[in-house]
């Protein structure tokens, strides 16, 4: 008779443990880095952690459709906040990492750097994880400024409405670019 109440509590532990969410890791690209340009109409490539799905390069009235149509491309779904690196073109600035910042809640470290015309380029051509390294050296050796996106966003907000970030061509590191609103 005391079996019963100890396998109910026993199924009850085993069943109601924990927090289970629909989605698993492995349901999920986690977003590493990102290449964006265009005011109107953006283009984009995103560079992902996991090594099946390597990148993904698109273009869409704005950033928000770019990931949908990734996401519906790759099967899963897109998760942003481990983002490690931001390689910005022509864009507003501002608008562009506000919205990546506060919608997608990318990483307040996450590494802001200019591309130029070839900002999409620059990513497809180079490993993420060698680009971030490249900035982060450039910074260490005095070469380029902080460029993590709250600094640069506070740069772009605050009383100047400018930001200097490091330049990054198909030839690597090429100094700096003063970023305005």
């Amino acid at each position: 008779m005391k079996k019963i109440p100890v396998l109910a509590a026993l199924a009850a532990i085993i069943t109601l443990t924990g927090c289970r969410s629909s989605e698993q890791v492995y349901d999920k690209l986690y977003l590493r880095g990102a290449a964006i340009t265009g005011k109107s109409e953006k283009t984009a490539v995103f560079t992902f952690y996991d090594e099946e799905n390597k990148s993904f390069s698109g273009w869409g009235d704005d950033l928000d459709e770019i990931c949908r149509n990734a996401e519906l491309s790759t099967g899963k779904s897109i998760f942003t906040g481990h983002t490690e690196l931001i390689v910005l073109g022509d864009c507003d600035f501002s608008e562009t990492l506000e919205f990546l910042l506060t919608q997608w809640k990318i990483s307040p470290s996450c590494l802001v750097i200019y591309g130029g015309v070839n900002a999409v380029q620059v990513m497809k051509s180079n490993d993420t994880e060698t680009l971030a390294n490249l900035v982060k050296r450039a910074v260490q050796q005095g070469k380029a400024p902080e460029c993590d996106v709250i600094t640069v966003l506070s740069g772009l907000t605050g009383d100047s409405g400018k930001a200097e970030v490091p330049r990054i061509g198909s030839n690597g590191f090429q100094g700096t670019k003063e970023m305005h609103r």
